[in-house]
């Protein structure tokens, strides 16, 4: 583990100290089944409303480039809808849902397993900052507090305490992801989660918790409205994919593509196309985002997967 540093010393965080009956404290946070809820917690940036909506979202901090999508998607349309959306500030699914939810004008709340005063992932120092000046950080650590390793599993109750409901999006069997889910089904809150390619092993969490029933298989953050919130519906006005005519080369290239990053070798060799057509028809689907590079190769969107469907089925 990357030893955490202080924030600026020129602009130190001194957290304010909340507890079960003050103004901030959210009585859901005492509504944990057999967890025990925290005492009191240290809280810096944006005051807490005890009285709004909140979703957590959760996921592996390995994440393909599908899971960003989903995890940009949900935190986007949650904030948008006035939803708080809370998280545990790690690098990855967290880190997108944080991101979402800020670059939508909405409130998230961040909850971390150290100190106030500490950077923690240094890689988020950045989103860290966006976060105190206009979201909220929250630990149950006073400040010098190290990111110990049993902090983690501990600060994931916390994120449930602070909901009515938890999305899994990426995440192993045994990943902190899975725990934070099975928390919430034992605090009685609703539990999503996003279904992925069983070729990803990120997605054999969420694929697990679906599969025995413990969670809502959700494609799109209506689903969580659906449960939480019928009656509301959200329209994301920046999702298109474009027309739906393709020609031959786009549309066997989408066949080929998957939630899982394939080659450009590996499409040149089961679409029998040129190389230099194959790369050509890539480029055409990243344009239109129907497709994303993502380390190298490439992976569906979930606007190409729509179109996709459109076309398999005929209607497109």
């Amino acid at each position: 583990m990357i030893a955490p540093s202080k924030l600026s010393d020129h602009n130190p965080i001194n957290p304010r100290v909340i507890a079960p009956g003050t103004r901030e404290w959210p009585l859901r946070l005492g509504e944990l089944g057999p967890h025990q809820p925290p005492t009191r917690l240290y809280v810096s940036g944006r005051e807490i409303d005890p009285d709004a909506r909140s979703v957590a979202i959760v996921g592996t901090r390995r994440p393909t480039a599908a899971g960003i999508e989903a995890a940009l998607m949900l935190g986007k349309g949650l904030a948008e809808a006035g939803f708080t959306v809370v998280s545990g500030l790690a690098l990855g699914i967290d880190a997108a849902a944080h991101r979402a939810a800020l670059e939508a004008g909405g409130h998230t709340i961040a909850v971390i397993g150290c100190g106030t005063d500490l950077n923690y992932p240094r890689r988020n120092e950045r989103l860290r900052r966006r976060i105190d000046s206009v979201g909220t950080v929250v630990s149950e650590y006073p400040n010098g507090t190290a990111p110990l390793p049993h902090h983690f599993p501990l600060r994931n109750r916390i994120i449930v305490g602070l909901t009515e409901g938890v999305i899994v999006v990426e995440g192993s069997v045994k990943s902190g992801a899975l725990i934070t889910g099975r928390l919430a089904l034992d605090a009685n809150r609703s539990v999503f989660a996003v279904p992925g390619s069983f070729r990803n092993p990120y997605a054999s969490g969420p694929n697990e918790l679906i599969r025995c029933m413990e969670a809502t298989a959700i494609t799109d953050v209506q689903h969580v409205f659906d449960d939480l919130a019928p009656g509301m519906v959200w329209v994301d006005s920046q999702s298109s994919g474009g027309s739906a005519r393709v020609d031959e080369a786009e549309a066997r290239v989408l066949a080929l593509l998957d939630d899982v990053a394939v080659t450009a070798d590996f499409l040149v060799t089961e679409s029998h196309l040129e190389q230099g057509e194959v790369l050509l028809t890539l480029s055409k689907l990243e344009i239109r985002g129907l497709a994303k590079r993502w380390n190298g190769a490439y992976e569906l969107t979930s606007a190409g997967a729509r179109l996709r469907s459109a076309l398999t089925s005929g209607r497109g």
